[in-house]
């Protein structure tokens, strides 16, 4: 089943710049003639206060023979992560906080979303942690 997911009242493009529907169509259009699986719009148009002239973030999940986010053709002011080869920390950050831009595969979306929510979730804590110990290591150095 292919659908795109909408935000209501969303903008559209203008001649100032502003992305809106009409990048987001373009771009899950490009994502899913790429192979990909999924999509989710994150960073600050998923999350709020982004600002008119802001790019598009956009990641995706293909499962196999992903492509390097620099492989797929997108419009201007679009930007990829792969979600198939990134790093706990940021796929957390999208799995929790990304707004699903399409859905090929809900099975795929589900199990991506849900173990990723749950390891992020559950090794985030330490990660936190040895951070803070490596920031205090930097700072009694002196550095």
């Amino acid at each position: 089943m292919r659908r795109t997911i909408r935000p209501a009242g969303a903008a559209v493009r203008h001649d100032d710049g502003m992305i809106g529907v009409s990048d987001e169509d373009a771009a899950a259009a490009a994502l899913r003639s790429a192979g990909a699986k999924f999509g989710f719009v994150h960073g600050s148009r998923a999350e709020g206060g982004s600002r008119p002239d802001s790019d598009l973030d956009v990641a995706a999940w293909w499962g196999e023979d992903a492509p390097a986010a620099f492989d797929v053709e997108l419009p201007a002011k679009v930007d990829l992560v792969v979600l198939d080869a990134v790093p706990l920390w940021l796929a957390g950050r999208i799995s929790l906080t990304g707004r699903l831009l399409f859905d090929d595969d809900p099975p795929a979306r589900v199990a991506w979303q849900a173990d990723t929510r749950r390891v992020w979730l559950d090794e985030r804590p330490y990660l936190l942690a040895r951070q803070r110990e490596w920031r205090r290591a930097v700072a009694a150095r002196g550095g």
